[in-house]
């Protein structure tokens, strides 16, 4: 009984508590870092990018307990797009995500073509 509660004893003192998750929380119009410790219930972190043509990008960072990767493009030039990327591991989110700049770059594209179309349109 004895050997049983000492181990028992030695495993939560090894174990220790439990540390929180660390993610960068914020929100910007560029790539945000701002270092902060979650609540302990949040398992994730979270950036959120939306691409808008008329007011440019919104990034978001933060904690959460539960995330759902997710990617959303419009079909409109008038309209943008919208990344949600999570990420378990302390200050995951840090750099800015992939899917953003390409996001950024169609948006380009798709502005390009729209002009082009303008011009173009009347002749045809």
């Amino acid at each position: 009984m004895k050997t049983a509660l000492l181990l028992l004893l030695t495993l939560a003192v090894a174990s220790g508590p439990a540390r929180a998750l660390q993610c960068h929380v914020c929100v910007s119009t560029s790539n945000c870092k701002q270092p902060q410790t979650c609540p302990a219930s949040s398992r994730f972190c979270r950036t959120m990018t939306t691409v808008e043509l008329l007011s440019g990008n919104l990034v978001k960072k933060d904690c959460v307990d539960y995330c759902e990767t997710k990617y959303f493009q419009q079909g409109q030039v008038s309209s943008g797009s919208a990344t949600t990327l999570c990420c378990q591991g302390d200050l995951c989110n840090a750099g800015r995500s992939s899917a953003a700049a390409l996001s950024s770059a169609t948006l380009g594209l798709t502005l390009a073509l729209g002009v082009l179309a303008l011009i173009l349109g009347p002749s045809l």
